[in-house]
């Protein structure tokens, strides 16, 4: 992601007018000449904790060192990564050296590979190169101090500072293509070395020299919780992992994205009155296929649910339409006025056979986007 606006840009290309600042940190309001006003909702925070400012992707350069201000920590580039914030540090080390800096990326490199690095909106998107003829990449992460335990899969590895919280989580994103479409999975390996450091290794099964792609953010409350669920590794869940394959692939058999809208993020707008909220969802991948909401006949847990105590799926909701890289659906029926605590959906691919490449609610390079119209 270049800039929020790039995205909503993608969503809309009627001319807005952006209007005050928001009352949270997720959203940016325009205002139409009928005076209707629309919310862009991100699915995590746009918006800097302390100044309330959107983020801005740029890298700022000096002589030693690579900073960047995210929603909530400071990234600092120099021989490794470190992030902070309130509740400590994270240093991470790539393998290679520092190459290249440019305002929106910076380069290491060694004799094997590259290493990528790019801004999220709380942490940073490495994409690095994978070759069959060497030893999977390593990232080491080094913290300031043990924290309460370690949650992970093969999807995301996260250390959490609560029972329900992480500190900081990497996330698979996946292998890509020349123009950064999703192509395959790729999976994330830990090891422990002590109470403060691990190591994690990126996976894949290419035989070929490939380019694999996994986030590091420090965690920001999210707009939905959700999380994953497959029948081909029926007793993993995926809650803090970034991506999603929906639908029926050879990797994890069926795959359904269990979500809900938590109001209380954005409250104000349960005061208003509603036209229109339809959830806008980045495509990742090469193809476009066909997605479905479904109402859900209880409420899920999203660190708890796995494909063998699944929630069973009921009503149809919403079928996708699909334009300039996003998935629309339309949900406006579904979450009415607004004037509920939460819901319950599941997110299908409809297709036979087929699966699409989506973000989940955590990942920070290309959020989902709930869209609403309102007065």
């Amino acid at each position: 992601m270049k800039s929020i606006f790039n995205e909503l840009e993608k969503i809309h290309n009627n001319e807005l007018n952006l209007i005050g600042i928001s009352s949270d940190r997720y959203t940016v309001h325009y205002q139409d000449s009928k005076g209707i006003k629309t919310a862009y909702c991100f699915s995590v925070p746009i918006r800097n904790i302390k100044t309330n400012e959107i983020v801005d992707f740029k890298l700022n350069h000096t002589s030693n060192e690579s900073t960047f201000i995210a929603s909530a920590s400071k990234i600092t580039i120099n021989d490794k990564i470190t992030m902070l914030n309130q509740y400590g540090q994270c240093s991470i080390i790539v393998q290679g050296k520092l190459f290249k800096r440019t305002n929106e990326v910076i380069f290491f490199k060694n004799d094997n590979e590259y290493t990528e690095i790019r801004p999220t909106l709380n942490g940073m998107i490495l994409i690095v190169t994978y070759n069959p003829l060497y030893a999977p990449p390593q990232i080491i992460l080094q913290f300031d101090r043990s924290f309460e335990s370690v949650k992970k899969s093969n999807k995301f590895f996260s250390v959490m500072r609560e029972k329900f919280a992480p500190f900081i989580t990497a996330s698979s994103i996946g292998t890509i293509d020349a123009s950064e479409k999703v192509i395959r999975p790729c999976a994330i390996h830990s090891e422990k070395i002590n109470d403060t450091e691990f190591i994690l290794s990126i996976h894949t099964e290419s035989k070929s020299k490939v380019l694999v792609a996994i986030e590091i953010n420090m965690y920001e409350p999210k707009l939905f919780q959700d999380t994953t669920v497959e029948s081909k590794h029926s007793d993993l869940n995926n809650a803090f992992g970034g991506i999603s394959y929906l639908g029926k692939s050879n990797f994890f058999g069926e795959q359904i994205l269990y979500s809900r809208l938590e109001f209380s993020n954005i409250s104000y707008l349960q005061n208003k009155k509603i036209y229109k909220s339809i959830l806008h969802i980045p495509n990742l991948g090469n193809t476009v296929s066909s997605l479905t909401v479904n109402k859900l006949s209880d409420r899920f847990c999203s660190l708890g649910s796995n494909w063998e105590n699944k929630i069973s799926i009921s009503d149809t909701i919403a079928h996708s339409t699909s334009s300039n890289g996003y998935y629309h659906l339309d949900l406006t029926t579904f979450l009415g006025d607004f004037k509920k605590s939460s819901e319950n959906f599941a997110i299908q691919c409809t297709s036979a056979n087929k699966y699409v490449v989506i973000p989940t609610a955590d990942n920070f390079y290309t959020p989902p986007i709930l869209e609403v119209k309102y007065q």
